[in-house]
């Protein structure tokens, strides 16, 4: 049987369970990992190998519905991605820093070595800019905590949601119900900035003021001085205008419109460019914390498969990271700038891609890891950030 057979027959459709069968591709790169190699008199082209194991794998879980389901995800991992077999749990991380997941049980601190700690039963988090402290929502609270878990302070407002801590750590906004507000990182001064936003999270520029970029539920784009509460420019409304987001040096601004659709502004006003990318639904949008590279994820609803797209503010190139079947989202930069992180829901896995040459690591039974002890379905968590390596000795946060 010939190489493409081979791919012909691994690409048969599913005849259902598409999510069961995709939380099986774990158990299929991990069986191709642990197999007998044979003595073979010949070797085989690499690529023809690859799907042959694959194949083989598919056989020991076939029998089953799940298992024939993984058979359309397995184009995914062969010959397209260079994914390596899955790790069966988050033993540490390829780069330096401390990841921030938020399962159903609250927010846990994952360290490089993979130790983890759950800081309890809350809502929304995010890092202060130097790791020393998380903000996190409960309700109607809003709570400054250590990375053990220790209160410094909290507030109480209307519902509150999307905290976002400011470059230098003097800053927090977030959501009141509809409402943006801003306050100290010491917990004092709060005050409004804004009503009727949209839940897309604020963004704050980089660098010595406090200013932060938000979009409104008309679909304009604001950024204001949050200290003067001045406005320094808006665009005008463009509907599903959303993920602010500004460049390490803080002299670009990035907002995703429509579905596929990369608007560049200057930190002062005035647009650069709008960017085409491939086709698909937009979900997600990074810059890199160290350049003016970007991420973007892509859904595409008739195919139900995402792919990842990386590109560069400067020459507007535009290359093909990763793919997959399902929803791939919450795009996660490693602190130097190296790895980009993926939480895959469908694969019950976490995808860490190194950027400069498309290698993958990948992690499966992600779900039931951040929630021990459970019985019965859970969530996949949420990534909330890959924080800085070191936060000893630095100015608050």
């Amino acid at each position: 049987m010939t190489e493409e057979q081979l791919r012909e027959l691994c690409a048969q459709p599913a005849p259902g369970e598409e999510a069961a069968g995709e939380r099986s591709l774990g158990a299929v790169q991990a069986a191709y990992a642990s197999r007998e190699p044979g003595r073979a008199r010949r070797r085989l082209p690499i690529r023809a190998a690859l799907v042959l194991a694959a194949c083989a794998a598919v056989a020991a879980v076939a029998v089953t519905p799940p298992g024939r389901a993984v058979l359309g995800r397995l184009r995914d991992a062969v010959g397209r991605e260079r994914v390596t077999p899955s790790r069966p749990a988050l033993v540490s991380l390829p780069a330096p820093g401390r990841l921030l997941v938020l399962s159903a049980r609250g927010p846990w601190v994952v360290r490089q070595d993979g130790s983890k700690r759950l800081l309890g039963a809350y809502e929304d988090a995010s890092w202060s800019p130097h790791g020393l402290f998380v903000v996190a929502t409960r309700g109607r609270s809003l709570v400054a905590l250590t990375p053990a878990g220790v209160i410094r302070w909290s507030l109480s407002r209307k519902p509150v949601s999307r905290p976002r801590w400011s470059p230098d750590g003097f800053r927090i906004a977030y959501r009141s119900g509809t409402n943006l507000r801003v306050v100290a990182g010491d917990g004092t001064e709060d005050r409004l900035i804004a009503q009727r936003v949209t839940h897309t999270p604020p963004a704050w520029r980089p660098g010595a003021r406090h200013v932060l970029a938000f979009v409104d539920r008309l679909g304009s784009l604001h950024v204001v001085d949050t200290d003067s509460t001045e406005e320094l420019w808006v665009t005008e409304a463009v509907p599903g205008t959303r993920q602010p987001t500004w460049s390490a040096d803080g002299k670009l601004l990035a907002v995703l419109t429509g579905d596929n659709i990369v608007r560049l502004f200057h930190a002062g006003g005035g647009l650069i460019q709008a960017l085409a990318l491939p086709s698909g639904v937009a979900s997600d949008l990074s810059f890199a914390p160290v350049d003016r590279s970007f991420a973007v994820a892509l859904f595409r609803p008739a195919t139900r498969r995402s792919i990842v797209v990386v590109g560069d503010a400067d020459t507007v190139g535009i290359r093909r990271l990763f793919g997959g079947g399902g929803r791939l989202r919450g795009l996660t930069w490693s602190p130097d700038g190296r790895w980009l992180l993926l939480a895959w829901p469908a694969a019950d896995q976490l995808i860490f891609v190194r950027v400069a040459d498309r290698k993958v690591v990948a992690v499966s039974n992600v779900a039931r890891e951040f929630d021990p002890g459970g019985i019965g379905p859970v969530a996949f968590p949420r990534l909330a950030g890959w924080c800085c390596p070191q936060g000893s000795g630095l100015p608050p946060g």
